[in-house]
Parts: structure tokens; C-alpha cells; sequence
């Protein structure tokens, strides 16, 4: 009973109270709204929407967009093993020789030219100038060898030139 005159007497100070907090409650959902407004417009440009679209749409994007940068990365790493695979036999050593076989001829004007591949095998050309005419000659050359025909010294200094020309750029 006592309680019941204490709330009869001050009630207008209770309804007073809970009104106040009511108040402070309301401005503070309110604050809140904005804040968390606020947020969701700062993610949204952070993530690249300019229309402050919906952040699980802008993620399946992201998702997608990288998932197609996998496959194209996928792709070029395969067509890097396969150019890898070709390159070995591609012209990679070059070694020449010029030289004056006759001593009645000016000039060095003849020369050897070996051209190998990473396997040092290619072929070596020699070209002899003389008064009469230039004459050309080509052999093959399988793993640093000539192994159909000999080799004269000077193609042999232009295939050992094109081999040693691996070992300076391994240094």
C-alpha cells in the first residue's frame, strides 16, 4: 500500500522520467541509423559502387572478376612452359671466325659461322673467298660434333665459340 500512494503521488515525476528517457533513447537510435548509414556509404566506395549498391552483389563481382584472373593467369603459365619447350630449339649460340686462307688474298675475308640451338646442335657455314669465287659450305652439328664430316679448324674455333657462348651468360 505504500507503494501503491508513492507511485499515486509522484506519477507525474515518472511519467516526467520516462518520457526524458524516451527521448534520450529515440536520439539515440537515431544516431546510431546514421552512423551505421554513414558506414554502409563508406564500404560501398571502398568496395567501387558509385550507386551504393547491395556489398553482397559488389563481392560475387569481386569473386568472379578474380576467378577469371586465375584462369588467364592459368593460361599464361602454360603458354610460358610451352614457349620454354620451343625456345630449346631456337638459334641460341652463335660463334665466328674470320680468317685469310690464302696468303695471296688480302684481307680476312673468309669466315666460319657456327649457329646452335640450347643442345648445341645446329650447323656450322663456312665461306671461302678467293679470286676465282666465293664458295659457301655448310655441315651439321649435333651435340657440339660434326659427326658426317670433318671439320676444318677454323669451324671448329667457331663451334667451340658458340658453345662457350652459354657458359658466359650462365656467369
Amino acid at each position: 500500500m505504500i507503494f501503491f500512494e508513492f507511485i499515486n503521488k509522484s506519477s507525474s515525476f515518472i511519467i516526467l522520467g520516462l518520457v526524458i528517457f524516451s527521448i534520450i533513447l529515440l536520439i539515440l537510435c537515431i544516431v546510431a541509423l546514421r552512423k551505421a548509414s554513414n558506414v554502409k556509404k563508406r564500404v560501398s566506395q571502398f568496395m567501387g559502387d558509385k550507386n551504393g549498391g547491395d556489398f553482397e552483389d559488389m563481392l560475387k563481382s569481386f569473386i568472379d572478376r578474380s576467378n577469371a584472373i586465375d584462369e588467364r593467369h592459368s593460361r599464361i603459365i602454360n603458354d610460358i612452359r610451352a614457349i620454354q619447350r620451343q625456345i630449346k630449339f631456337c638459334i641460341q649460340k652463335i660463334g665466328i671466325v674470320r680468317y685469310n686462307p690464302f696468303e695471296d688474298v688480302g684481307g680476312d675475308l673468309c669466315y666460319a659461322v657456327a649457329i646452335l640451338d640450347q643442345n648445341n646442335d645446329g650447323f656450322v657455314l663456312n665461306s671461302v673467298y678467293s679470286r676465282d669465287g666465293c664458295y659457301t659450305y655448310a655441315k651439321p652439328i649435333e651435340k657440339g660434333k660434326c659427326p658426317k664430316y670433318k671439320l676444318s679448324g677454323e669451324e671448329e674455333e667457331a663451334v667451340i665459340q658458340a658453345v662457350k657462348c652459354e657458359k658466359k651468360e650462365e656467369e
